[in-house]
């Protein structure tokens, strides 16, 4: 495809930041742009391990501690659950919505990867962190505190809202490789044996070390 293809398609604006990189090289810019869209199709695997796994690791510590799978209706009438409060009630009139049954696990799935992250504020600290640290068995005790993992959980979030949106990765701060491997990392903490069965399937870092 031309550059001015390119330019019509995917907007000046976007393809602009490629080129300027390559110091107006348009060749370059465009396996630049090229590049970027096999990394994004390659973190799937990563985020979508994460997300799943973190998801049902909270879901039983919270099953646990209010001894109930719908768990989100003890926070009912509590000022300081009110935003996530909030997150199930537009989760739940989506279902709706759609004219689906209303379930626990329906819930559950429809919940967003920021509901998740945002239980790891220092708001609920008090209330949740001692029962949610225990859905990271295996991460190091020096790692397993509420703010470390907070940021972990966030620097993940904003690399899917990256990757998502279709933005560029390439000039990442930290880098695309230390991004992934810091998800990779969450995934363990939570269960080894996930990790390792992700790597089978995690085509990332082959791909990240084949390109310059």
């Amino acid at each position: 495809m031309e550059w001015h293809q390119m330019e019509r398609n995917f907007s000046s604006a976007r393809i602009e930041r490629y080129r300027a990189a390559r110091a107006g090289d348009r060749v370059l810019a465009a396996e630049d742009y090229a590049r970027n869209l096999r990394l994004a199709e390659s973190m799937m695997p990563m985020l979508n391990v994460l997300e799943i796994g973190l998801r049902n690791a909270v879901h039983r510590r919270l099953t646990q501690l209010y001894r109930k799978e719908d768990w989100w209706r003890e926070w009912a009438g509590r000022s300081e659950f009110a935003r996530v409060l909030g997150s199930v009630n537009e989760a739940q009139s989506k279902l709706i919505a759609r004219r689906e049954r209303v379930t626990c696990d329906k819930v559950l799935a429809e919940l967003t990867f920021g509901f998740w992250c945002s239980l790891f504020n220092a708001s609920y600290q008090d209330e949740l962190w001692k029962h949610l640290r225990l859905a990271f068995p295996a991460c190091p005790r020096d790692e397993r505190r509420r703010r470390s993992v907070s940021g972990a959980l966030n620097q993940v979030r904003a690399l899917r809202n990256r990757v998502f949106h279709h933005e560029p990765l390439l000039w990442l701060t930290p880098g695309l490789n230390e991004q992934h491997s810091k998800g990779v990392s969450v995934i363990k903490w939570v269960d080894p044996t996930l990790a390792a069965w992700l790597a089978r399937h995690d085509r990332f870092p082959e791909l990240w070390s084949s390109q310059p």
